[in-house]
């Protein structure tokens, strides 16, 4: 088991959310404290201030209303006075207009009070804050009055500094936020830890999925409708649509194989017959014209259709690309009597039938006449393909609300209607056709040259009874369609 430093260790802890979101709380918490801390400090120093003061002025103006109606009073009377109004941390003295102390309570010992001080304060009726003796003292005075003369002035004094009870109080208040922070640190700690350990398990399944390379594992969500919920839904998401592409992908390969399989036999059997016929021609050497006659015709058969399968795979090269072909208004009863000229290979014994052109004489539609005679060409040659000897094949044209539509209808051996949505698949063939040479090729290349007509293609059939090709096209307006007729 590898060890790591501890500064390592120390940058991963710290690297976690919950050391971090329970740092930042702390740290919002502790700032809160310290403010609250402070603030209730400084209200209770002003508060007890004012309390002070106005103790001071109690004492003060008591003696002085005491005083001032006995103008004769001695010494020891005023002292006793002085005593009877005086607390533990209350100084009282009674001093003469020129500051000699005439009387003192008992807790001022040698202390003589600052008059000179605090002239001003008693003037205008404030309690002063001054500093003598080396220490920090309120100080309040006022005047003692008999019959409008000034006898003397009473004084009162307070120690400002911290008492015992004060320094203590501080002490346990800043000892309780210390803990409470500690014990806040540590059960938001635990709690969020507690709540991030659904995310942790997230972690760990995902990294399961991972390391077993296994696409159909999928994260286990939760009852509680939470974010964390819901990311493991939106990762089994993502995992579904990374399943999805996958196959996606599986399936293209598996297609690309198949497509190089089918394109390979279709391509060598031509050139074998091509070489065999060159072969034999070489052997011998154009002494039957007969023989050399029929040869250069199966190469040329066999050029034919090579020339068309190199055709189609070029088709379906830009069909898959999109790429943009050239468009012009023509009238498509042209192009398909250009389709239907082509009629069944010689050596079958179908017969060929064309209706309805001349509904369509007028009809003009914005495409390529070579990409449309090619899908043509296509259901054409399926239905010569899987039409037996004896058979029809029927081109058909309609003119509708805003479209046209030419349906090819065979005799043929029909489709299943459970193959009939697969068949524009590419390279899908139906069971019934598969014994036929083909690759499968032809109906998906028809169905991407109509849609980028932006036009439909759909099939109606029925197994032994034959099949029915249905194309409709968008038409172009009456001005493109006489425009183009006077052209013609």
């Amino acid at each position: 088991m590898t060890v790591l430093p501890v500064k390592r260790r120390l940058t991963l802890w710290l690297s976690l959310i919950r050391t971090r979101l329970t740092l930042w709380l702390m740290v919002i918490l502790a700032v809160g404290m310290l403010a609250f801390v402070l603030t209730t400090l400084l209200a209770a120093q002003t508060i007890l201030r004012n309390l002070n003061e106005e103790r001071l002025r109690q004492s003060v103006t008591s003696l002085s209303d005491a005083l001032a109606q006995e103008p004769e009073a001695n010494v020891s009377l005023v002292r006793n006075q002085l005593d009877a109004f005086s607390t533990p941390d209350i100084y009282l003295q009674y001093q003469s207009p020129q500051g000699t102390p005439i009387a003192s309570s008992k807790n001022m010992g040698r202390l003589i009070l600052p008059l000179s001080q605090i002239q001003s304060a008693i003037a205008t009726d404030r309690v002063a804050a001054i500093t003598f003796e080396n220490s920090p003292f309120l100080l309040y005075g006022r005047s003692v009055l008999v019959r409008g003369q000034v006898r003397g002035y009473v004084i009162a004094a307070r120690l400002t500094s911290d008492s015992e009870e004060q320094i203590l109080l501080f002490r346990l208040m800043y000892t309780g936020v210390f803990v409470t922070l500690i014990l806040t640190a540590l059960l938001v700690w635990l709690l969020v830890r507690q709540m991030l350990r659904p995310l942790e398990r997230l972690a760990d399944s995902a990294s399961r999925i991972t390391i077993a390379s296994d696409h159909a594992l999928r994260l286990q969500a939760g009852e509680r409708p939470d974010e964390i919920n819901r990311l493991a839904q939106t990762i089994n998401g993502t995992l579904n649509s990374l399943e999805d592409a996958y196959q996606q992908v599986q399936n293209v390969n598996e297609l690309q194989r198949r497509f190089l399989a089918d394109v390979s036999h279709e391509l060598r059997t031509p050139l074998t017959i091509m070489l065999s016929s060159l072969e034999l021609m070489k052997k011998e050497q154009g002494s039957d014209p007969e023989f050399q006659a029929n040869a250069l015709e199966n190469i040329q058969i066999e050029a034919e259709r090579m020339a068309r399968l190199v055709t189609r795979l070029l088709m379906l090269a830009r069909t898959d690309a999109s790429a943009p072909f050239a468009r012009e208004p023509l009238l498509i009863a042209d192009v398909i009597r250009e389709a239907y000229h082509q009629d069944c290979p010689a050596n079958r014994n179908i017969r060929m039938e064309c209706h309805g052109l001349e509904a369509l004489e007028d009809a003009v539609v914005s495409g390529n006449a070579d990409y449309l005679k090619q899908v043509l060409l296509i259901i054409l040659e399926n239905a010569c393909k899987y039409t037996p000897d004896g058979g029809k094949v029927t081109i058909l044209g309609e003119m509708r609300a805003d479209h046209l539509a030419i349906t090819i209808a065979d005799t043929g051996i029909g489709i299943d209607q459970t193959e009939v949505p697969r068949i524009f698949e590419r390279f899908y063939r139906a069971p019934n056709a598969r014994d036929l040479p083909g690759m499968g090729l032809g109906l998906s290349i028809a169905r991407g040259i109509i849609e980028q007509h932006n036009g439909t293609i759909s099939v109606e059939s029925t197994p032994g009874r034959g099949s029915r090709f249905i194309i409709a096209l968008p038409l172009l307006n009456a001005e493109h369609a006489t425009f183009t007729h006077t052209l013609g």
